[in-house]
């Protein structure tokens, strides 16, 4: 049976409002979805997603039709807060979360660095920290931002995307991999990749001179072959990161760091905030945990949800 007939399988590169990219091994196809192709009822499960392999039926040389969503090795959420507290799934089958932060224009938050990183905790990814515009600073500024980072095993790159510091690296860190990029609009994700991939040409988001915050430069997430052997997802600048399925009393399983300590606290559910005789806050006292790291923690457990008991139900 020729490829047309029987069908073959694809990766997702691209999701718009009314079709989807899809790569198989012969041709880029323009499709669309026919049916529910997960079956069942229509849900964030059961819609077809940047990273998806898909079985397609071959339609032309250049269209096909998505017949099916196969099985999904990993996924990235983030809640849509409203009505009703809902996933919406970014992108699927990744390997690597790679997080771009700046040093400037945007400047460095800490927090938000951790958020993502509890994120990839939650999903089982990888984390790759990349520094970028480390031109604009004297990087020793940061070495001990860094020194805390890399003894939890989350590597601590520095990178220009203007001077190509550090870009051999962050290219050998993609190489058969499917990475996807997260960071704020301006902390130059678009210019990075661009970097090592001349041949994608990306729109370049410019900072606000009034909020020195990055505008807008990608509307949809999208997933680009890399000449030199993997996958790159680029994602929309995303201003406030809602933690999906992640509660109050399981945060601190994904600060990695706390696990070491926590036998010694007084308590079995010890949550490390207010609780007499935790081994979390002396490890703290004694900077044996990060102290910024440990703010940040008690800052995102402020932000997050309860578990309660129709969201439980659910689960």
């Amino acid at each position: 049976m020729n490829e047309q007939n029987s069908g073959c399988i694809g990766k997702v590169l691209k999701s718009t409002r009314n079709h989807y990219l899809v790569k198989t091994d012969l041709a880029v196809l323009k499709c669309i979805v026919r049916g529910r192709v997960a079956g069942g009822t229509a849900t964030e499960l059961s819609a077809v997603k940047v990273g998806d392999d898909v079985r397609v039926q071959p339609l032309s040389a250049t269209e096909g039709a998505i017949q099916k969503i196969l099985p999904r090795r990993s996924k990235l959420s983030r809640a849509v807060e409203g009505k009703a507290y809902r996933e919406h799934i970014i992108a699927t089958n990744i390997d690597q979360m790679i997080i771009i932060m700046s040093t400037q224009q945007p400047e460095f938050k800490s927090g938000l660095l951790d958020r993502y990183l509890v994120i990839a905790e939650k999903n089982s990814l990888k984390s790759v920290i990349c520094l970028n515009k480390i031109d604009l600073v004297d990087q020793s500024i940061f070495q001990e931002t860094a020194r805390w980072y890399d003894k939890l095993d989350y590597p601590f790159h520095y990178t220009s995307a203007l001077t190509g510091e550090g870009m051999k690296e962050f290219r050998n860190f993609l190489i058969g991999k499917v990475s996807v990029l997260v960071g704020h609009s301006g902390v130059g994700k678009s210019s990075m990749i661009q970097k090592i991939e001349p041949t994608v040409k990306l729109k370049v988001a410019d900072i606000s001179q009034k909020t020195q915050k990055g505008k807008h430069s990608t509307s949809y997430v999208e997933l680009f072959p890399l000449s030199f052997g993997g996958y790159l997802i680029d994602t929309p600048g995303i201003r406030e990161l809602g933690l999906w399925d992640i509660f109050r009393n399981e945060l601190k399983r994904y600060f990695k760091e706390f696990c070491k300590f926590e036998p010694d606290c007084q308590f079995n559910d010890c949550l490390h905030l207010k609780e007499p005789g935790c081994a979390v806050k002396r490890a703290v006292d004694k900077a044996k945990i990060s102290s910024e790291r440990y703010k940040n923690y008690y800052n995102i457990y402020l932000d997050l949800r309860a578990a309660p008991y129709e969201l439980i139900k659910r689960r």
